[in-house]
This record gives C-alpha cells, sequence and structure tokens, in this order.
C-alpha cells in the first residue's frame, strides 16, 4: 500500500517559458482529458491540475495528505519590469505546494521599501528569500545582510547602458560580500525557485 502523505511539489505539472501564442495555439487542440490548465500571462507559465487530485466528484480527494511542514518563501524584486521572472519564480513555489509571501518594488534606488517590508523577510516561518534585481544588482547583497535565512539571487536582463542584458546583475550578485548568497542564470526564476526547495529540504 502506497503512502498516503504526497509532497505537492510531485503533483505539479508546469511549463515555463509559454508565450501567449503558443497557449492559444494549444486551446485550439481541445480540452485535456486527464487534467485542468491554466495559463499565467506574466510568468508564462502553462500548469496543469491532473484529475487524479480529485475524486469522482471533482473534489479534492480526502485520501491524500499534503505535506504542509515546509517554510514558507518570500520573492522579492527590485522594480516592476523585474516581474515576470519573480512571477515564474513565486508560481512556481506555490504550484508545487510552498506558501509565497510576494515583495514587490523594493529595490535599493529607495532603501526604505526593503526596510518596510523586514517584517515578512524575518518572519520565524520564512525558510528562503528569492530576490530578482536587475540594473546594478545590488538588491540580494542588502537582503542577505538583513536576513539569517539562505539568499537565492535571480539577475535580470532589463536596466540602461551597459547592463549588457543581465550580465552586470550577475557579476555583482556573484560578487556579493553578504555570506549565504547564491546566485543562478540571468532570467532563470524557475532554477531558483527549484533551489528554494531544495534549500528548505
Amino acid at each position: 500500500e502506497s503512502d498516503s502523505i504526497v509532497n505537492s511539489a510531485s503533483t505539479a505539472i508546469i511549463a515555463t517559458r509559454i508565450d501567449k501564442s503558443v497557449y492559444d495555439e494549444v486551446l485550439e487542440i481541445g480540452p485535456l482529458k486527464n487534467g485542468i490548465m491554466q495559463y499565467h500571462e506574466t510568468a508564462k507559465i502553462l500548469s496543469v491540475r491532473a484529475n487524479a487530485l480529485n475524486d469522482v466528484n471533482g473534489n479534492e480527494r480526502t485520501d491524500l495528505q499534503f505535506s504542509t511542514t515546509q517554510k514558507s518563501v518570500v520573492v522579492a524584486c527590485a522594480g516592476t519590469t523585474d516581474l515576470p521572472v519573480a512571477e515564474e519564480a513565486a508560481l512556481t513555489l506555490s504550484l508545487s505546494g510552498i506558501q509565497v509571501t510576494r515583495v514587490y518594488d523594493c529595490g535599493v534606488a529607495g532603501l526604505h521599501r526593503i526596510l518596510t517590508a523586514l517584517p515578512k523577510l524575518r518572519d520565524p516561518s520564512v525558510g528562503c528569500v528569492l530576490v530578482c534585481a536587475g540594473m546594478d544588482g545590488a538588491l540580494p547583497s542588502v537582503v542577505g545582510g538583513l536576513v539569517d535565512v539562505p539568499v537565492v539571487a535571480i539577475p535580470t536582463s532589463v536596466g540602461y547602458g551597459v547592463s549588457l542584458g543581465g550580465i552586470s546583475a550577475l557579476l555583482t550578485m556573484l560578487n556579493s560580500c553578504s555570506p549565504g548568497v547564491g546566485v543562478v542564470n540571468v532570467d532563470n526564476g524557475f532554477g531558483g525557485a527549484v533551489w528554494a526547495m531544495k534549500c528548505l529540504r
């Protein structure tokens, strides 16, 4: 007999980097037979909830217990142009059963904004913080100096002048003087989310 306690991440069906035009083409094929499809336009994520998670009446099955012992994750982003990457990370986490707190538009250009968010960042339920930033990519270092949990830094490809498609932010994050800050590749919200999940374990 199989264990009735299910890791929510094992039930997540996620496709990333799906343009709206691709989603529209998928819709034309017809409805899914074994699941419910949903498109998240800002994150460009296509998710599917399998019918097997519901009983014959369409209600959530009562014989499955989803693990609820994991800590939550804060997803922060410096500016609104970082939202697609931040939402890719946040949705990957929430679709995998992890509670997410969003702290958006809190970049170092207005440092008081991240200080205002300190109660959320330092909440005892938080096990990891993801920080998305372009431009100079300084926000993860600031957050890393304010929290005592792992920080996952995600450079984004937005910015002016010699931002070099996110390379400037990436180099800043790699050179962070705050201990406990790790970095994923440019615009890799999905990879940052998976890393955060592993941090929680």
